[in-house]
C-alpha cells in the first residue's frame, strides 16, 4: 500500500492513500502498513456502502483511531460531511500539532482525499491555487472534478 505524505503547517503529516483492502487486497495487511507508516488515526471519506465487511473490527485490531466523514464519490463535501468534520477536526488537529500522522482515504485515493487535503491547506492560510498545487505534487491526479476544485476555491471548510 502506497501512502503519499503531505506535510501540514504545524509539523504533522497527512498520509493520502486508496481504500484499505481495495480491489481484493488484504484489508488487515493494508491497515498494518498504514500503522507501520506511523499513523495513529485513519479518516475514511467513503460512504458506508463502499466499506468492506469487517472494516471497523479490522481498524480496531490495527490499533488506529477511526474517524468517518462520508462524502459521495466524485463530489465535494456536503452538509453532513461538514458537520462530521466539526467534530473530528479538534481531534486530528491535536495529532498534527504534536507532529503526528493521520492517514485519509477514499476509494481510489484521489478525488475526495485531494479535496480534503487542499481544504486543510486552505484553512492554514494557503491560497486555493497553491493548496491544489501542493496536494497534486504530493498525490498526482488528486482533486478529480470541477465541483471539487470549485469547493476548494470557495474556501473549503471555511
Amino acid at each position: 500500500m502506497r501512502v503519499d505524505a503531505l506535510r501540514l503547517p504545524g509539523g504533522g503529516l497527512l498520509g493520502i492513500t486508496h481504500a484499505p483492502g481495495r480491489r481484493g487486497g488484504d484489508l488487515a495487511a493494508d491497515l498494518a502498513a498504514i500503522r507501520a507508516w506511523g499513523a495513529t488515526d485513519l479518516l475514511t471519506l467513503q460512504e458506508p456502502a463502499e466499506l468492506p465487511p469487517g472494516m471497523a473490527a479490522a481498524v480496531a485490531v490495527a490499533g488506529l483511531a477511526w474517524h468517518r466523514m462520508p462524502i459521495p464519490d466524485m463530489q465535494p463535501p456536503g452538509t453532513a460531511a461538514l458537520a462530521a468534520w466539526s467534530g473530528i477536526a479538534p481531534l486530528l488537529r491535536a495529532t498534527w500539532t504534536a507532529e503526528g500522522r493521520v492517514v485519509v482515504h477514499c476509494a481510489a485515493g484521489l478525488g475526495r482525499n485531494g479535496t480534503f487535503a487542499a481544504c486543510l491547506l486552505r484553512q492554514s492560510g494557503l491560497e486555493a491555487a497553491a493548496a491544489i498545487a501542493a496536494v497534486r505534487a504530493a498525490r498526482p491526479g488528486a482533486i478529480e472534478t470541477p465541483e471539487q476544485e470549485a469547493f476548494i476555491r470557495a474556501g473549503g471548510f471555511g
